[in-house]
């Protein structure tokens, strides 16, 4: 009786097992097909190679991988690559991504999925099981440790120096949430390198200028991924800060200015330096940015730190004056769709023009005087219908000059008012001539000339006909008598 037991249950795991295989297979596909060894790795930060063993006895028809970058704010971005393969039944595929091109940047620390698609030479379809690949420089050997939502990534033998920059991230994370009165839905990884040289590779391509007087202590290089190249507590700070500020301010539609964003990242930093002295010295000589100069962020090495040191003062201005949750408002309009103008209205009652003389003033400079601002060309003039030509005409149209474009930048045309406008586009100088709005001229005496001509050109064809047929019939009585 035991044995029976025993035999039953024996080839219900035996079924059990088998069935199990089978799920393994995917539809339509050889049971002799399979695919093993899939894997991905990096020699450095411009690619990435993947790379898996497939058999096939009937011959590989096609061979794609399939990958997704993850991206937890505003959606993964995937693509599909061809492999390169051989005959026979077993081959080993091989794709190389390019991750830091002209046409496609992927930074070191991405996290992708991907998996193989495989087509037989019968036309079976098989595939690979979905596996998840951290992006790493493969020219170091890196260590990882995590604290709440943040996971800091580092080689080398000190692991004081990965606690220390998890603490700053950590606290700067959690300080700016309450900050903005908002939440990171998601963890946030911190890629260290040891100085920027090493890491110099992995950075986005600039120009090379801007690389050779800008030195860069740290980027936010992704929705939930940071870059320290010098990894002091207020680099790890200011790029944990726009982390935060991505999510406060960034909208479907809207994104928050870079002055906002740049200056809120200062902000949380335990001290502003060097960016307070750039300020300090161009406020003492009345040669500031109008803030509406500084909606993107400064691409002139000379301008970098003041750029920062301005966003941090004007910043700083409206929380010591106004308080902090009237900061975190004006991040949740703008963040619902409005512009940054109306966002200041809806919340302090000025735009960005008065917030800047209201700035000004608060650190003992004179107010600018602003000209009005054209938002829109004025509708044309109406006029009344004018009547057809008539063809051919009796005389000849009148033509009408080009007007002048008179619509510059307002704030291009101030002058002696100490401010720094190298951001603006200068004013139209060149002025066309005046319009003329007159009619053309039609003559409509054309239209009873066409009439008379037409009346005797009948006439004289009628008078010709009469002629030549007399003649024809005296020639032709000449020919008889004849």
């Amino acid at each position: 009786m035991n044995a029976t037991r025993w035999a039953y249950a024996f080839v219900a795991v035996a079924a059990l097992a088998l069935g199990a295989a089978f799920a393994l297979v995917p539809s339509g596909a050889s049971a002799d097909n399979g695919v093993t060894n899939v894997q991905a790795t990096t020699r450095d930060p411009t690619s990435v190679d993947f790379t898996a063993r497939v058999t096939a006895p009937a011959g590989l028809e096609g061979a794609t991988l399939v990958y997704r970058v993850l991206n937890p704010k505003e959606g993964d971005v995937g693509g599909r690559g061809e492999a390169t393969f051989g005959p026979g039944p077993e081959n080993d595929v091989k794709f190389t991504l390019e991750t830091r091109t002209a046409m496609r940047y992927i930074p070191v620390g991405s996290i992708f999925r991907f998996h193989w698609e495989f087509t037989d030479a019968e036309g079976q379809t098989f595939q690979s099981e979905e596996l998840e690949y951290v992006f790493l420089d493969g020219r170091y050997r890196w260590r990882d440790k995590q604290l709440g939502q943040v996971t800091v990534y580092w080689y080398g033998g000190n692991e004081d120096f990965a606690d220390r920059v998890l603490q700053a991230g950590e606290s700067a994370l959690e300080e700016t949430e309450a900050l903005l009165q908002v939440k990171v839905p998601y963890g946030v990884r911190i890629m260290v390198w040891n100085s920027e040289s090493d890491g110099e590779l992995a950075m986005r391509p600039r120009s090379r200028l801007f690389d050779e007087l800008v030195r860069t202590g740290g980027q936010r290089t992704g929705a939930d991924l940071l870059f320290v190249f010098t990894a002091t507590s207020d680099v790890v700070r200011h790029e944990m800060a726009h982390v935060v500020t991505a999510v406060a301010g960034d909208g479907p539609v809207s994104r928050i200015p870079s002055w906002l964003d740049e200056g809120t990242a200062v902000y949380m930093q335990r001290s502003p330096r060097p960016y307070s002295q750039a300020i300090a010295f161009r406020i003492q000589t009345d040669n500031t940015l109008r803030l509406r100069n500084m909606d993107s962020p400064a691409n002139d090495p000379a301008q970098v730190d003041l750029f920062y040191g301005q966003s941090w003062s004007t910043v700083t201005y409206l929380l010591e004056t106004y308080g902090e949750q009237a900061f975190a408002d004006l991040y949740r309009h703008v963040r619902e769709g409005s512009t940054m103008d109306k966002a200041l209205e809806a919340v302090y009652g000025f735009d960005q023009d008065v917030l800047y003389n209201l700035w000004r003033e608060d650190n003992g400079l004179d107010p600018i005087d602003f000209r009005p601002r054209v938002d829109s060309t004025p509708p044309p003039v109406a006029e009344a219908t004018r009547p057809p030509l008539q063809l051919p005409t009796g005389g000849t149209s009148g033509s009408s000059g080009t007007a002048g474009d008179d619509e510059g930048d307002a704030d291009a045309a101030e002058t002696d008012d100490g401010e720094d406008d190298t951001a603006e586009a200068p004013a139209a100088t060149a002025t066309g001539a005046p319009e003329d709005t007159s009619e053309p001229a039609v003559t409509e005496s054309g239209g009873g000339s066409n009439t008379t001509t037409a009346i005797l050109v009948g006439v004289i064809a009628l008078l010709l006909g009469g002629v030549l047929g007399v003649a024809a019939l005296v020639v032709a009585r000449s020919s008889r008598s004849g």
